[in-house]
């Protein structure tokens, strides 16, 4: 199993080393930094929209020139108030950096799916989409994305369930998000049951077997992690 886009937790480490799970760690301050750092875990880097400001971007730069990717970035217009033209301007600098160091970029994508779209159509480059949560334009971010993560919500939150259902298999990847996020998607910190979840519930709206889409869904995660890695040195 793998974990495309989580936050860390002493929890999380210990799970991932006792079951050889592989992850993305994301990383969205210099503290955080030094602690992925120390423990060697691979990770993704980025001023994340709830946190948006010219001087919080300027004080990550280095940080974001090091990682192997970006994010997660984006624009939210319904979990936060930070003003959408200053998240707007973060967030299309980092598209930029993102595009001409060839890193990937893990997108946040709340309430501003249309905006978003339109700016990632401007920087082509390998993106993920982090726990799409919204009926629309699915197709047309499937047009341009390499890859989707799978919300720990799914069978429970149509979105979710739909844009499993309308993505091929070799575009998806598992996340848990963090416990945090695990526990508010199924009322439980189970986070090995939640990622089991993911893959069970794919097998049933893809006709395959279990272990089938394990392996096609850690296969894609190895791509993704070959893409950033390699290319940047890592």
């Amino acid at each position: 199993m793998h974990d495309a886009h989580y936050h860390y937790s002493k929890e999380i480490n210990a799970l991932q080393n006792e079951y050889g799970i592989s992850g993305i760690c994301n990383v969205a301050n210099e503290k955080e930094y030094e602690l992925i750092h120390h423990k060697h875990l691979f990770y993704s880097c980025g001023v994340h929209p709830w946190n948006a400001s010219l001087d919080t971007l300027e004080s990550m730069l280095p940080l974001l020139e090091k990682a192997p990717i970006i994010g997660e970035i984006g624009m939210d217009s319904v979990w936060c108030d930070v003003d959408l033209a200053v998240q707007k301007e973060v967030f299309e600098k980092q598209l930029q950096l993102a595009r001409a160091l060839n890193k990937p970029v893990i997108l946040h994508t709340k309430g501003q799916e249309k905006m978003i779209l339109e700016l990632i159509r401007k920087y082509p480059n390998t993106y993920v989409v982090h726990w799409y949560g919204c009926m629309d334009y699915v197709k047309e971010y499937d047009e341009v994305v390499s890859y989707f993560t799978i919300g720990p919500s799914i069978g429970k939150e149509e979105e979710v369930t739909r844009l499993v259902e309308q993505v091929s298999i070799d575009k998806l990847l598992m996340e848990s998000d963090g416990i945090e996020a695990v526990k508010w998607a199924i009322d439980s910190d189970d986070y090995i049951a939640a990622l089991q979840n993911e893959i069970v519930q794919v097998a049933k709206l893809k006709d395959k077997s279990y272990f089938e889409v394990e392996r096609v869904l850690d296969q894609n995660f190895l791509k993704l992690i070959k893409s950033s890695s390699f290319a940047n040195g890592w």
